[in-house]
């Protein structure tokens, strides 16, 4: 599929009926298929430069780029394909064809064409000269097929974008958006992937959207919580690639103790979207809003007692065990891509006077959540690397919804980390460091000092 973008572009070919009498009229003008090409269409007389014959369109396209283009090394030939015509410079060539005129091609994009199969290959003729992109640093030459990207210190060589990859690449806005340029070619990888600077792209034949992201967007950001529970929403992210929603969450697992049955979630792990929690912060990574849940606090047979205020504040960022009534959160972006998630969390019955659930402590936690860089053993880059400073209690887990799946069979949440609970005397103990940095697939243990 051709990309078009509206900067420095030629115009979009015409389709239909017209467009075929054209094509057919260029192509008797030319002979090309009809006729054995001779020269390069109808075009200025043949000129000797160098000692080298240059004619019809091809000259003229040279007589634009004669001061960079230099000498010819060679007449006008014949391009493998029967149809096209080309002639080699000193700085670069230019090939002509019927459907796409000539075109001036050189240098690191020459090079990627070449290594593709030239006019022979995926991409087929260049349709464009080199073009300057927005950025003053990139360059990008479009052909039949797709475009060539590549700039000196961001895209890691030069790199086709085409399909429906490059359509989702364009939506969102180019080099100049969310994905920056493009760092891979494209990967034959649940599907087919392409990596960006700040993301991967996606696609395959068999994708199918992912049922729990409804889910997660309708417990997170939509609607009203549980009675006696709180939420609340708001877009305090930067947009960016789409990675899905990730979610972080806290909650005291049942592990056979009689005192966190009592206090408990009743759960041990899970990936359902609404899965019981003391806390769980939630992060579209498209559109940059956060959600956060508290769930009420429910102890044995005692009435539950709803959920105490949220408060957003910086404060959550101070570790502290104190009894004031209100549960507070802070999030912020981390690193390149990534965000940092602190949390203060306190239960229902803090400010009831007498009870022995009054003074447990809070639930500490600081999480740095980034993405996974790409190197040539991990050819994944979509999932995230996780840092924590916390309490040793209760359990934690970061799970990841992405929003399209290969097909029906692939796993619908992806495991970024998990660590297990210590004791609820832990609630007031030093904290300690945990990570893990081989995300979206088993063991999901993160490992702790």
């Amino acid at each position: 599929m051709n990309i078009i973008r509206e900067h420095s572009m030629p115009r979009r070919r015409a389709r239909g009926r017209g467009a075929r009498i054209s094509l057919l009229l260029t192509a008797l003008l030319a002979g090309s298929a009809l006729f054995p090409a001779t020269a390069s269409a109808v075009g200025k007389a043949p000129e000797q430069i160098c000692g080298h014959t240059v004619q019809g369109r091809i000259l003229e396209k040279y007589r634009e780029y004669r001061d960079t283009l230099g000498c010819p090394q060679t007449d006008e030939q014949t391009a493998p394909d029967g149809v096209g015509r080309f002639s080699v410079f000193d700085g670069g060539s230019i090939y002509w064809s019927p459907s796409t005129d000539a075109h001036v091609i050189w240098g690191l994009i020459r090079d990627k064409w070449a290594a593709m199969g030239w006019e022979k290959g995926s991409l087929g003729y260049p349709t464009s000269d080199e073009l300057s992109l927005p950025d003053g640093a990139g360059k990008r030459q479009v052909f039949q097929g797709g475009s060539l990207y590549w700039h000196p210190t961001r895209s890691n060589g030069v790199h086709p974008v085409w399909g429906l990859i490059g359509q989702r690449w364009g939506q969102a806005g180019w080099e100049s958006g969310v994905y920056g340029y493009p760092i891979t070619d494209e990967l034959q990888q649940e599907g087919v992937t392409q990596m960006f600077e700040h993301g991967p792209i996606r696609w395959s034949p068999n994708e199918t959207a992912n049922p729990l992201v409804p889910r997660a967007n309708a417990h997170f950001f939509q609607g009203s919580p549980t009675p006696g529970d709180l939420k609340e929403s708001a877009t305090l992210l930067p947009k960016g690639p789409d990675r899905g929603i990730v979610v972080v969450r806290g909650y005291i697992g049942d592990d056979g103790n009689p005192v966190n049955h009592s206090l408990g979630n009743h759960r041990l792990w899970s990936t359902e979207p609404e899965a019981s929690s003391k806390v769980a912060i939630a992060w579209d990574t498209a559109t940059g809003q956060v959600g956060i849940y508290v769930d009420r606090s429910c102890v044995g047979d005692l009435p539950c007692r709803n959920a105490k205020p949220l408060a957003r504040t910086e404060h959550a960022k101070v570790v502290q065990d104190d009894r004031t009534p209100r549960n507070e959160y802070w999030v912020e972006p981390y690193g390149n891509g990534g965000i940092r998630v602190d949390v203060s969390a306190v239960n229902s019955f803090v400010d009831v006077p007498g009870s022995q659930y009054a003074d447990l402590g809070r639930i500490n936690a600081t999480f740095h959540v980034y993405p996974h860089g790409y190197d040539d053993k991990n050819k994944n880059f979509t999932g995230f690397d996780i840092d924590t400073n916390k309490d040793k209690y209760p359990s934690w887990e970061v799970l990841r919804y992405p929003r399209l799946l290969a097909d029906s069979g692939s796993p619908q949440a992806l495991w970024q980390g998990a660590v297990w609970q210590g004791s609820i005397t832990d609630l007031k103990a030093p904290q300690h460091l945990c990570h893990r940095n081989d995300p979206d697939h088993a063991p999901v243990n993160m490992t702790c000092n």
